[in-house]
């Protein structure tokens, strides 16, 4: 009789004979990933569905977890492991992540940071490195990440070069070259200069004399708004990528 077929390595896991057509292969993807991870040391990585300015509406080319994964939906964080790969999405997308995601993925029904250090907990073992871009997480989110392995022997360990856009590579979508344009005051209701010098009296006027407002010069919207300024960087957005430093005295 014929050999049985060998088993697949511990980290393919067992599909099953039918996936819905809608299912991603994600398999050279995560492989790709976790040689990179290797190469630098770490046991877990951490993506989530933002980008830098910590918008709900991102650009294709920072679509990072729907091209590691195949989900498309808007919210959602994702650990691989270099035997396991999940998904924490809300109760919106489940029906949607359960038909986009091949059998790779492990779909998780909660959007807890909490259940995601549980879960790094199991999968990754004590002196073990948990890794993500420091650009794509508040100073929030990265102290409740914190906080979840605090005292566990793993270390949080930020990494500035983007493991995932290494291994997208190439076939990672340009940045938006669209032109930013202004609009009329008629629309706007008040010049940016207007609108600048009231942020500069909030300002002077708090308790705490900010020589900068902090958070605000990352935040894609309401930038286009202070200066009047639109564009679409982002589809169906009237938004442009752009940081703002706006003191007291210079912008």
């Amino acid at each position: 009789p014929p050999s049985p077929a060998a088993a697949p390595p511990a980290h393919v896991p067992l599909c099953p004979q039918y996936l819905p057509p809608t299912a991603v292969n994600t398999t050279a993807r995560l492989a790709a990933l976790r040689d990179t991870m290797r190469a630098h040391g770490v046991h877990a990585y951490i993506v989530p569905s933002t980008d830098a300015h910590m918008s709900e509406y991102i650009a294709e080319r920072d679509s990072r977890l729907g091209w590691l994964t195949g989900f498309t939906g808007s919210a959602g964080t994702v650990v691989v492991t270099q035997d396991k790969a999940a998904l924490w999405t809300d109760s919106r997308y489940w029906t949607q992540a359960e038909r986009q995601m091949d059998c790779n993925w492990e779909l998780q029904r909660t959007i807890w940071i909490e259940s995601i250090g549980l879960w790094i907990l199991e999968a990754v073992p004590v002196g073990g490195n948990i890794s993500l871009d420091p650009f794509l997480f508040s100073i929030d989110t990265w102290n409740s990440y914190s906080r979840a392995l605090h005292g566990s022997g793993r270390t949080l360990l930020p990494i500035e070069t983007n493991l995932v856009d290494q291994v997208w590579g190439d076939q990672r979508p340009p940045p938006p070259s669209s032109e930013i344009y202004s609009l009329p005051e008629e629309f706007t209701g008040s010049s940016w200069q207007e609108k600048v010098a009231g942020i500069r009296q909030q300002m002077e006027q708090h308790i705490r004399r900010p020589t900068a407002p902090a958070g605000a010069g990352s935040e894609v919207s309401f930038l286009a708004g202070l200066f009047n300024l639109r564009g679409d960087d982002i589809p169906y957005n009237p938004v442009f990528y752009s940081y703002t430093l706006l003191t007291d005295t210079s912008i």
